[in-house]
């Protein structure tokens, strides 16, 4: 349950992070947030990605707690960029 907390706060960071980039939020939001939206998004991604590296850190110690963390960043990208793909395709 620890694994999967940790993924679904990397996940909600990386789709904030993207949808705060104007090119990214037009195939998510089909329209770029104004300039005080793109900043609380930035700043929820960050949040969340750091929420997500103490939760691993905590729950499996330093050395595997990154490795998780990491994993969780690498598989959140790839759903990310997955769904900015098929977003893509549907245009």
């Amino acid at each position: 349950m620890t694994f999967l907390l940790g993924f679904v706060l990397a996940l909600t960071g990386m789709f904030s992070l993207a949808a705060a980039q104007s090119k990214q939020a037009k195939l998510l939001l089909k329209s770029v947030p104004a300039g005080t939206s793109r900043l609380t998004l930035i700043g929820l991604g960050t949040l969340m990605l750091i929420a997500s590296s103490w939760q691993a850190v905590t729950a499996f110690g330093m050395g595997v707690g990154f490795v998780t963390f990491f994993s969780h960043v690498c598989f959140a990208a790839w759903i990310v960029a997955l769904t900015l793909t098929r977003r893509r395709g549907q245009l």
